[in-house]
């Protein structure tokens, strides 16, 4: 099992010091939505949005995948996407 650490990730795509980047919020939706708001010196800066896990027909447990959206930035014009194996842990904080 690898382990995912989405601040991280999103701190680069931002071109930022991981440690600028702090957990605003996490919410819940369903079993299969977690939303992340990350905040820069008290700004709301970017949103993560994780689905899953998810699979296909005929997938047992820890075949599927994560899949990973962030807006950055105000509104929806900086959009980055991936997936990640189920089996990933993914870290937020």
């Amino acid at each position: 099992m690898a382990t995912w650490d989405a601040r991280e990730w999103l701190a680069d795509r931002m071109q930022v010091a991981r440690e600028d980047l702090q957990v605003r919020s996490i919410d819940r939706y369903g079993e299969t939505e977690t939303q992340v708001r990350y905040e820069q010196d008290g700004q709301a800066v970017a949103r993560l949005t994780i689905n899953g896990p998810l699979r296909e027909m005929l997938q047992k447990e820890g075949e599927g995948r994560w899949e990973i959206k962030a807006q950055i930035g105000a509104g929806t014009g900086d959009v980055h996407r991936l997936e990640l194996p189920e089996t990933d842990e993914i870290i937020y904080e």
